[in-house]
């Protein structure tokens, strides 16, 4: 296994964080650099990954977004290490009607994120967590699978 260090990211970073996510063409797009933490060998940035609150009607639900890892190092951990940092350190909303512990994630590689504890989520409960699901021409024949993850505390 290679030696990384796991960092939230700063301003300066965006650039490393922009070039490592244009190459699987993930944008940033409503993203800022104190969203992320970032996976580094000797200096360099080697993965990211988001953590983002976002508005679902009234309730306020935490999304892992923009997951990349250089693909020179696919394999490695990184992601695994990027992921559960995350997991372990994420502060969950705690105003009333929203879900405690929950985490959620759309990707295109639910094996990896099984691997950590994720379930597949049903498309009715996908339609009421994203607005743009529900508005996409593409929903029935989409890519992505929508999935959660339940911390126990």
């Amino acid at each position: 296994m290679i030696e990384i260090v796991i960092r939230k990211a700063e301003k300066k970073d965006l650039p490393a964080i922009q070039k490592l996510l244009s190459t699987y063409f993930l944008d940033i797009e409503g993203l800022k650099p104190e969203d992320f933490v970032m996976a580094e060998n000797e200096g360099k940035v080697v993965g990211c990954a988001a953590l983002i609150r976002n508005r679902s009607g009234e309730k306020t639900v935490m999304e892992l977004h923009s997951i990349a890892v250089h693909p020179n190092l696919r394999g490695k951990g990184i992601g695994t290490r990027l992921m559960e940092y995350l997991i372990n350190t994420v502060d969950f909303p705690q105003a009333p009607g929203d879900p405690a512990h929950e985490l959620y994630v759309r990707t295109t590689a639910p094996s990896f994120f099984e691997k950590l504890g994720f379930i597949k989520m049903e498309d009715a409960e996908k339609l009421l967590l994203w607005e743009d699901c529900r508005n996409c021409e593409h929903f029935g024949k989409c890519a992505q699978h929508s999935m959660k993850y339940f911390r126990v505390s």
